[in-house]
């Protein structure tokens, strides 16, 4: 029996870096093992905050992959800033309204006339393209994945078109609720927009994929109307090659991947803060990523500074080696609203590490749940300081924390990105 071929529409592929592109890049490695072939378009000259050319190694030289033009707003925006097109492009910046005048020009502009996303550029050269694979390869199956959420309007588009393709949305990140809407400087009528272009892909999609359970709920409030829920996770072969190699002489804390204003943990700087100077020294933190400006100056606030590292944005495997290495490993939520419903993609990779987390977030969160349910490590709120820093003593001491070893093998772990792919294929199988 011949596989069945479905489109993917995803502006972020391979170059681009970051946890967003891993989730169907892994989904396009596993689907030919369920009997499906997949056809990807996405963007010939995307601006990305996060470069992994590692990534392409993941692509199979036999997948078929288009690709088309798109303009890009981040290019002028670069220019009239003076900064680069990837700080530009980096939601710590392109959503900070902080700055000078230029900067906060700059993010009302691309707040209130670039809707749902200033990735708006790419939507008429995907659609004249994937409507050409589509009659091309007598396709009957689109997905597009989002954010940027523009790219559901290509899915839209074609779905008017032809009525009898099945469109499945797969939303990575709510849309008109994403937190950081709340903070942007929106008027009245560009968030009413946002919302109405939401509520139609949701009306006219066959399906749609969401990324948690809390999620569900947030959309279920926008749209009432069927979801599944598929979550982000983990390839287990990234994981067979790493060596530990943990430090005999020193406790080591890592915090792996991006940080937000809204995620800086400082009851967690606080918390070591008030650690005794003895167990300080046994200390190391070690923060490797992207992270938003405003974490040196908490960090000078709270005393700490000397206790801390950074390193830049690492390749995905060299940042799963850099996971595994560690003692414990620093989960943050974003204290927003709507902080319940995240988990982050990096929770997925910290499972598959096998080592102890510390969350920082809210207690009835959707991460919390995970951490609780496999028993990884703990939460904590974001003003709890006390319990965590008599539990990070006790870590420092003992070298022991809450936590609870997956014993098989990890690909048959339910967030591992096999066992994800067949939920996945299941859904596309099923034509009901």
């Amino acid at each position: 029996m011949n596989p069945k071929k479905v489109l993917i529409l995803t502006y972020y592929w391979p170059p681009s870096g970051g946890s967003g592109v891993q989730r169907w890049v892994k989904f396009c490695k596993y689907l030919p093992d369920f009997g499906i072939e997949p056809i990807v378009l996405t963007v010939q000259n995307g601006t990305y905050p996060l470069l992994d050319t590692s990534l392409q190694n993941e692509v199979a030289h036999n997948l078929e992959v288009h690709k088309t033009n798109s303009i890009e707003p981040y290019h002028l925006f670069s220019k009239f800033t003076g900064k680069s097109v990837k700080q530009v492009s980096n939601p710590s910046n392109a959503f900070n309204t902080n700055g000078s005048w230029k900067q906060k020009l700059g993010v009302w502009l691309r707040s209130n006339f670039f809707i749902p996303d200033a990735r708006l550029g790419w939507v008429p050269s995907a659609r004249k393209k994937a409507t050409e694979i589509l009659e091309a390869n007598d396709i009957d199956t689109v997905i597009t994945t989002g954010p940027p959420n523009s790219t559901h309007l290509i899915g839209k588009y074609l779905k008017e078109k032809k009525s009898s393709l099945r469109w499945i949305m797969d939303m990575r990140d709510p849309w008109s609720q994403i937190f950081y809407n709340k903070s942007l400087p929106r008027v009245p009528l560009a968030s009413h927009i946002d919302l109405h272009l939401e509520t139609q892909c949701l009306k006219k999609a066959n399906e749609v994929v969401v990324i948690s359970n809390k999620m569900l709920k947030l959309q279920t409030k926008i749209v009432n109307r069927s979801y599944t829920v598929i979550t982000n996770g983990f390839d287990h072969s990234d994981f067979t090659n790493t060596v530990e190699s943990k430090s005999s002489d020193f406790f080591t804390i890592k915090y792996v991947g991006s940080m937000s204003i809204n995620a800086i943990p400082h009851n967690f700087f606080k918390a070591i803060s008030k650690l005794p100077a003895q167990l300080k020294s046994k200390l190391k933190i070690q923060f490797t990523g992207t992270y938003s400006s405003e974490i040196h100056s908490i960090i000078n606030q709270y005393g700490v500074s000397e206790l801390i590292e950074f390193q830049d944005y690492l390749p995905h495997l060299e940042a799963k080696k850099e996971m595994k290495n560690a003692d414990l490993l620093l989960l943050t939520i974003p204290n927003t609203t709507d902080s319940e419903i995240l988990t982050t993609g990096k929770i997925f990779d910290y499972i598959a590490s096998q080592v102890p987390i510390i969350c920082i977030g809210p207690l009835k969160g959707e991460a919390a749940f995970i951490i609780d349910e496999y028993q990884l490590g703990r939460t904590y709120d974001y003003d709890e300081v006390e319990a965590l820093s008599k539990d990070l003593e006790s870590a420092v001491n003992e070298n022991n924390f809450p936590y609870q070893k997956w014993e098989t093998d990890l690909q048959h772990h339910p967030f591992s990105r096999l066992s994800l792919t067949k939920v996945y294929a299941n859904l596309v199988h099923n034509q009901a």
